[in-house]
């Protein structure tokens, strides 16, 4: 009895993990995303810091700013995609695991339901 009431629970835990497994994956994924950028970032300002100071002429350095900030909006725009994208993933396997934990919890009900009439219907022979 104790060993069917540990692998009860166990099973019931399973879509907890899976889960806690889907948004550890997401939450490792956009952490690296925002690394990634952050340091590409930082690069990409030093780099054009230096291009302006190298450049002498002020129409230049417009233009320069103009193409980095074109370059720059570009670049969080795909980042901002590519998150989105990661989150709506991960939002539909949750929405997999629920159905999946809503299918076996249906079933394991019916089954419960099965048993208590089977045992109301042999204390109703033995009553009789």
């Amino acid at each position: 009895m104790y060993e069917d009431f540990i692998k009860m629970a166990q099973d019931s835990l399973k879509p907890v993990m899976k889960m806690a497994e889907n948004n550890t994956a997401l939450t490792v994924k956009l952490m690296q995303s925002q690394a990634e950028s952050a340091a590409e970032l930082m690069q990409s300002n030093l780099a054009h810091a230096q291009a302006l100071v190298a450049t002498k002429d002020l129409n230049d350095m417009v233009e320069m700013q103009q193409k980095y900030v074109e370059a720059l909006n570009e670049k969080l725009v795909v980042a901002a995609k590519e998150n989105s994208a990661a989150i709506e993933a991960a939002v539909a396997e949750a929405g997999k695991i629920f159905e999946g934990s809503l299918v076996q919890a249906q079933a394991q009900a019916k089954k419960t339901v099965a048993n208590i009439e089977k045992e109301m219907n042999k204390a109703g022979k033995k009553a009789a």
